[in-house]
């Protein structure tokens, strides 16, 4: 599950203030511990734990203080976001933090006041000197006891050891008892007990010299003295070196003390090093009283703030949702989460806007129900549209309507094409965007539409050197939706020349038929007559009958040829397309021209094009057909010019001459049969034309400035592997 961006940033922000705080805390340890470390005092239990308590209290301060700001601060930044009880909920913070202030800043003051009175009532005394001086008179009778125990060692040094040869026990008893010492004893220089002397009361075994007080006392030549405690009795020893006879002893000597008098000694003592301890610890015990002080003020003061937040919450909190909710609710979001209800005033309004918001969401049900079926509608309507739009616009008949006062509410491409009118949009009268003599055809064809049929009429329209054929068919439409009129006008140009063709082609199937027949036959007797007669006659009647005979044979060849080019036209035979290079055609045509006419000049510019299904033998006659009208009109001299260049996937193809050039008259019906009105069979650009046709092309002829005719022709560029 991703966490949002939102709750990265206040995650990161959360760290950041920890470590921020980490730091800051641990700057203050390490400044304290400086600090301490410069006063005269040192980190034992008791002092730890001091130390504890005011790091304790100062976290709990920071804690608190913390917390207290960032409530007071997260008020005001709330009722600044805010727009609903701005002013009521920093009144009620507020209120409750001064409530809670003023009681606690008294508190702090009095208790502040007692706290510096206590503590000077404490450690201003000469209570310390006291206690050292008690202990000082300790120490002394402790120091006296042991001055005594030295002086009668040394008293038994010299009335004992020093005339005595033999050391004996009982004399050491002796004096032990005189002295008035609870033990004596002798030890050699390697802590062997040599000679020793004990009370009844103990002890009731041999104590020994420890080893450091051996090697201390026979190092040094000073008296050593040791406590040491017996049966809850503390023994005081004093050992002193001495010899005798040469040889290093130890005399050791003891008394028991008052056993009370050690405790008094150690308690006085540390009496004394607590008391100077925690006069040391005056002022850092004084801080944590403070820091504990502040605590509890600024505690006072948090939960003052805490129940005034808890409260204003309890008051704002459901207007604030309610203002939320009123916002979304405008932006027509409608799931909206609204308050719990309370049985107070503020759950009389939640339920109020409930039942506004349910009433709401209901209507919207009802508003996007009806909106969605309007929008359904409407894209079924701008689908039918477009479909009725794509359907105009692409049909090969012109389409126009019109409203009842003949302005113009519809017209697609293909009528403006028709009607040579220009590239208008729907609203201008009829009257002004067509000629005159156009406009009066069809306001008689609109006058004449009965109300239950269409009618129409045909209407021929001159463009240049083109004469267009067309069909205009007028009907009313229905007054209750559309009043007004609809025209459909159609091209029936092509329709009409391949209708003539077609009766050209049957003429000429019917004329190959019925002339082909006889001539064989006329030939034949032409020929049976001269081969019969010629001997039979005289040279002058001979001369005659080989001319006339003569004159038979070639116009029934003419005639062959004529017939041939009727059928050749009635049934042109079905194209066989294969690959070839067009530009070989043309080249081999142009050669076979440039030889047999050398006064003609041939220009020829052919762009490689790459080979494409073309019938070689059908196009090969196409340019034979060209080159022979061009020479026709040109004669014996002149210029064809033949250029070949590729458009996409078309190849264009010029053909231009130097000749009279085409009669205007004739340009709108020169690929008809008999057309031009030359000599010939009168049926070559008729051919040119279906075999264009017939490859999918198209032809057009146009005039070769400054003079001359030039015919384009353009193929398409197919290929087997596109065919197929």
């Amino acid at each position: 599950m991703r966490i949002p961006d939102e709750e990265k940033f206040k995650r990161r922000r959360e760290l950041a203030y920890i470590f921020l705080g980490i730091i800051l805390l641990s700057l203050l340890v390490f400044i304290e511990f400086r600090i301490f470390h410069l006063l005269p005092w040192s980190f034992s239990g008791q002092n730890l734990v001091i130390f504890a308590l005011i790091q304790l209290n100062l976290i709990l301060l920071l804690l608190v203080t913390y917390l207290v700001l960032r409530n007071v601060l997260k008020t005001l930044f709330e009722a600044r976001a805010s727009r609903i009880s701005r002013s009521l909920q920093v009144k009620l913070v507020f209120s409750f933090l001064l409530l809670s202030f003023l009681p606690a800043l008294i508190l702090f003051v009095t208790s502040h006041q007692f706290i510096e009175t206590s503590l000077e009532y404490w450690f201003g005394s000469n209570l310390d000197q006291q206690m050292e001086k008690a202990l000082i008179e300790a120490r002394a009778y402790y120091q006296d006891r042991e001055r005594e125990i030295l002086l009668q060692l040394q008293h038994l040094e010299k009335k004992y050891l020093q005339r005595t040869r033999h050391l004996s026990s009982r004399m050491l008893k002796h004096y032990r008892r005189k002295m008035g010492l609870d033990t004596l004893e002798i030890y050699d220089a390697r802590g062997r007990l040599l000679k020793y002397s004990y009370t009844r009361k103990g002890p009731h075994q041999k104590l020994g010299i420890p080893p450091s007080i051996l090697n201390q006392v026979l190092s040094t030549g000073t008296p050593v003295s040791e406590t040491s405690n017996l049966r809850n009795r503390v023994l005081l020893r004093v050992f002193m070196p001495t010899t005798f006879r040469k040889q290093t002893l130890v005399l050791a000597g003891g008394k028991f003390l008052d056993p009370g008098l050690e405790k008094l000694i150690k308690d006085i003592s540390s009496g004394v090093g607590l008391y100077q301890q925690l006069k040391f610890l005056r002022a850092p015990l004084k801080t944590s009283l403070l820091l504990l002080l502040l605590l509890v003020t600024l505690l006072t003061i948090f939960v003052g703030v805490w129940f005034g937040m808890r409260l204003a919450r309890g008051l704002t909190g459901p207007l604030q949702e309610l203002a939320l909710a009123a916002d979304r609710i405008a932006a027509r979001e409608f799931e909206v989460h609204l308050p719990e209800e309370t049985p107070d005033e503020v759950g009389v309004l939640v339920r109020a806007f409930r039942r506004m918001t349910e009433e709401l969401k209901h209507y919207r049900t009802r508003v996007e129900e009806t909106t969605r079926a309007l929008a359904e509608a409407n894209e079924e309507l701008k689908r039918r549209t477009a479909y009725l739009e794509t359907i105009l616009f692409n049909i090969t008949a012109g389409v126009m309507a019109i409203d009842e006062k003949e302005r113009l509410t519809l017209i697609n491409q293909r009528a403006r094409e028709l009607l040579g009118l220009p590239r208008v949009q729907e609203g201008p009268p009829l009257k002004q965007i067509l000629p005159p003599e156009l406009y009066e055809i069809f306001r008689e064809l609109k006058e004449k539409i009965p109300r239950d049929r269409p009618a129409g009429q045909p209407l021929r329209l001159v463009r240049g050197d083109k004469t267009l054929v067309l069909g205009l068919t007028g009907v009313r439409l229905p007054e209750e939706a559309f009043p007004g009129y609809l025209f459909l006008v159609e091209d029936l140009t092509e329709k009409e020349r391949m209708e003539r063709l077609a009766a050209w082609r049957e003429v000429a199937r019917r004329i190959a038929h019925e002339v082909k027949n006889p001539l064989t036959p006329i030939q034949l007797s032409a020929q049976r007559l001269r081969r019969r007669l010629v001997d039979h006659l005289s040279p002058k009647d001979r001369e005659i009958l080989e001319r006339c005979t003569t004159t038979i044979e070639k116009q029934v060849e003419e005639l062959k040829r004529l017939v041939n080019e009727f059928s050749a036209f009635a049934r042109l035979p079905g194209l066989k397309p294969e690959e070839h290079r067009l530009s070989e055609v043309i080249r081999e045509v142009v050669t076979l021209y440039q030889e047999a006419h050398r006064g003609i000049h041939f220009r020829v510019n052919i762009e490689e094009i790459p080979p494409f299904l073309l019938d070689r033998d059908q196009i090969k006659r196409v340019f034979l057909n060209l080159f022979d009208n061009a020479i026709a009109a040109m004669g014996e001299e002149g210029e064809i010019r033949v250029e070949v260049h590729r458009e996409g996937e078309w190849v264009r193809i010029e053909v231009a001459d130097t000749g009279p050039g085409i009669p205007p008259e004739i340009r709108p019906r020169l690929f008809e049969p008999y057309a031009s009105g030359k000599g010939g069979t009168g049926l070559g650009l008729a051919i040119v034309h279906s075999i264009v046709q017939g490859h999918g092309g198209e032809i057009r002829a146009e005039e070769n400035l400054p003079h001359g005719a030039r015919f384009v022709i353009r193929l398409p560029l197919r290929r087997k592997t596109a065919h197929a």
